[in-house]
């Protein structure tokens, strides 16, 4: 079942109808009237290319919890994938001067978390009142959303993309080095979104830290690449803003499969296990499991999530689920969008939404004039 059909949504939809393997899915938003057509694009290019997929469309508003935790009893769906938020995440960088968007980018993308975080918290309230064992793999800002809600006892069951976007090609200049085939290197990553944010709008890990293990067959490889310079040519040419939500939704669909088909597959992936930030991850149809090698604790690989968490504008999630916002990232909020909010506690989420939403239109009709 696709909760949203946005872009993203939509990528994932249009790769899961030419997968054999799926043998039905829901397709849910808010507005049949709306959305048909994009179930109409991925089933008629399915059937195109020789595929018969099943694909039902159901209307669904999140915002009614008791509404879709009725549907979700009635449909039982094995895997449950969100791609619904309140606003898309690149909405701020798309609709605002670039240098305007530089100098409030000092805030990083924490602050902007109720877009986020407010519906997949309905989601994942209507899931736990339907009494359910769905898988639930979340595409909407997960190294924080996820963990948030691991505090409330209403984590997905991971999330995607991120770091997850560039590590296919970072295993490719690998391969292409060694001279080995990309199947054969498998990559032990620990890192969190400001991390891809910061390698692909600056070039730099701008002090992020990160960790990672290269294998190749039975050999540790890792000290033949130096790391920040791989991680910089992994970046270099990935699809600016909107124009990587392919990647994203395959990122996405390569998590569904490795749940539904029980492939214990080793991979990354963020927001696993309600914990902050990515970890190497492995996927069976018991959800998604952190997986890291010799050489580094959870509580160490934790900590590398938190600390890079800090430069994405959020200094720490309370155990009620709070988030408590970095000085930084409170006060460039404040001067530059006039929003005032150092501490999030998750029940305001919605209503931090709706001001921000507010807050936003009025600043780009500012910019605009």
């Amino acid at each position: 079942m696709i909760v949203g059909l946005g872009d993203i949504g939509e990528n994932i939809l249009e790769q899961l109808v030419r997968l054999p393997l799926v043998s039905k899915i829901y397709a849910a938003d808010t507005s049949e009237e709306q959305f048909i057509s994009k179930v109409y694009s991925a089933v008629s290019g399915a059937i195109h290319q020789g595929y018969s997929p099943r694909v039902e469309f159901l209307e669904l508003d999140l915002n009614d919890i008791s509404g879709t935790t009725e549907r979700l009893t009635r449909i039982k769906p094995d895997i449950i994938v969100n791609a619904a938020s309140l606003k898309t995440w690149w909405a701020p960088q798309a609709s605002l001067p670039k240098d305007f968007f530089m100098q409030l980018d000092e805030a990083g993308f924490g602050p902007w978390i109720p877009f986020h975080l407010t519906l997949v918290n309905k989601l994942m309230t209507a899931v736990k009142e339907a009494k359910l064992g769905s898988h639930v793999v979340n595409c909407s800002f997960p190294d924080a959303a996820n963990a948030i809600l691991g505090k409330l006892d209403l984590a997905p069951t991971v999330g995607v993309g991120n770091c997850d976007l560039f590590l296919p090609w970072l295993r490719k200049i690998v391969a292409d080095k060694l001279e080995v085939p990309v199947r054969e290197v498998i990559t032990y990553f620990v890192g969190h979104h400001f991390l891809c944010h910061a390698l692909g709008a600056y070039r730099s890990a701008r002090g992020c830290p990160s960790y990672l293990k290269i294998i190749v067959g039975d050999k540790d490889v890792t000290n033949r690449f130096d790391k920040e310079r791989l991680l910089i040519e992994s970046n270099a040419h990935m699809p600016k803003g909107a124009k990587d939500h392919f990647i994203v939704a395959a990122s996405a669909v390569k998590n569904v499969l490795g749940i539904l088909l029980n492939t214990r597959e080793l991979t990354y992936a963020p927001g696993v296990e309600g914990l902050p930030g990515g970890y190497p991850t492995r996927l069976s149809c018991d959800g998604a499991k952190v997986q890291l090698p010799d050489g580094i604790s959870l509580q160490q690989a934790i900590g590398i999530n938190e600390e890079s968490q800090r430069l994405d504008g959020i200094e720490r999630i309370e155990s009620d689920g709070t988030v408590v916002f970095t000085s930084k990232a409170s006060s460039v909020m404040e001067n530059l969008v006039g929003y005032h909010c150092k501490r999030l506690p998750p029940m305001e989420s919605e209503q931090r939404a709706r001001e921000l939403l507010q807050l936003l239109d009025q600043l780009t009709a500012k910019m605009q004039k």
